[in-house]
């Protein structure tokens, strides 16, 4: 159980954080309230990564393996500012909630992991525990936590999104996918003597809609939607257009790679002139100066149910007075890096509800955000246990 100042120092870190707007790339305030308390807090090192992230780290009393939680510090926009009850930037405490942009995803579960990072007694665990608030996880999924995990290899990952602290053992990845489309200019009054590059477009999306979606047990279909087209030149007056450009958000699957997504759209829109596929490229300029470029594709993955790292996660739930429950995501997080790209053991577990982000008038629970604290605290201490 946390003690009633260890509750108030939670409750405090994450007020501090909502308080800081941090849109992707512009992290400095909330990267500068996390680095304060982690070295408040008795971190043995802190500090921050080129892309902004900072990473916190305690050691214990022996070696031992080293678990590290992440969660990212970085937020989409606060939208329709008039239908909020209490101001998105204010970490108002209220009728037992934390009220804020971010509350729930994730600055809660950031300020649940920093505290238990610090609040586990030394002298009760070996190896050491890592707490990364890593940047730009709301437009790239995995680069930032990716690039800390490259410096700084861990033997398992906590990502920290909110999960209503059901143990999640995989997520679907995610694949941002361009199709170009190119044609030839003309008059509109005489549309002959052109190529509309927008109808090739349109028999590339019904052959793309048609590719079958591929089958998984665990994590359910792949999912393919159009989510943007634009014609060129654009807007068009009286011109036949002759380039055209779609994006397609491809919801992925485990044994899904970058060759053979990209393989299903080439197959499928073979034959077809004037057409090119690839990934959306993504840069993402940095507070510190520097940038995150990547292609945008984050793979799927899933942890086995008899794994070590899912049998803590039980018994650490358990220890906290807690049921025990299991999830799949639908939706894209960091741990396409840890266990999609480096096949690091990894689970999603963090207080609050995924039903909250993004919306107006978001808010943390604050029993969840206090029990979340207690069970990142039993699962590091069931993890990191020194040997008898």
């Amino acid at each position: 159980m946390l003690s009633p100042s260890q509750q108030q120092q939670v409750i405090a870190l994450c007020q501090e954080l909502v308080q800081a707007e941090s849109l992707a790339g512009r992290e400095a305030a909330a990267a500068a309230v996390v680095a304060r308390w982690m070295e408040r807090l008795g971190y043995d090192e802190v500090w921050t990564d080129r892309f902004g992230s900072v990473i916190g780290r305690r050691r214990g009393s022996g070696p031992g393996s080293n678990l590290h939680f992440d969660g990212h510090i970085d937020t989409v926009p606060a939208t329709s500012l008039e239908r909020w009850t209490h101001p998105p930037y204010g970490g108002v405490l209220a009728e037992g909630r934390i009220w804020g942009r971010g509350s729930s995803d994730m600055k809660g579960p950031d300020a649940a992991m920093i505290c238990a990072g610090a609040f586990v007694p030394r002298e009760s665990f070996c190896g050491s525990i890592t707490v990364s608030a890593s940047v730009g996880e709301e437009e790239l999924e995995g680069p930032a936590l990716a690039a800390i995990l490259a410096e700084h290899p861990a033997d398992m990952v906590i990502i920290g999104e909110s999960s209503e602290l059901k143990i999640g053992i995989g997520q679907k990845g995610r694949a941002g996918v361009q199709v170009r489309t190119s044609g030839v200019p003309a008059h509109s009054s005489r549309p002959e003597e052109g190529v509309n590059a927008v109808y090739r477009m349109l028999e590339a999306v019904n052959r793309i809609r048609a590719i079958p979606a591929p089958p998984d047990e665990l994590l359910g279909p792949g999912i393919n939607e159009l989510v943007e087209i634009v014609s060129a030149p654009f807007p068009g007056t009286s011109i036949v257009p002759d380039g055209c450009r779609a994006r397609f958000d491809r919801r992925l699957v485990r044994g899904e790679t970058r060759a053979s997504v990209l393989h299903m759209f080439r197959e499928a829109l073979a034959g077809l002139e004037g057409v090119e596929v690839d990934y959306l490229q993504v840069t993402i300029p940095c507070y510190t100066g520097d940038a995150i470029v990547s292609d945008d594709f984050h793979p799927a993955w899933a942890t086995p149910r008899d794994a070590v790292l899912v049998h803590a996660a039980e018994a650490a739930l358990r220890t906290c007075g807690l049921p025990v429950d299991y999830f799949t995501a639908r939706y894209c997080s960091n741990g396409s890096a840890s266990a999609g790209e480096l096949g690091i053991p990894s689970l999603i577990l963090g207080p609050s509800s995924p039903a909250l982000a993004h919306i107006v008038d978001e808010y943390i629970e604050v029993d969840q955000l206090l029990k979340g604290t207690e069970v990142y605290m039993a699962l590091a201490a069931e993890l990191l246990r020194p040997l008898r």
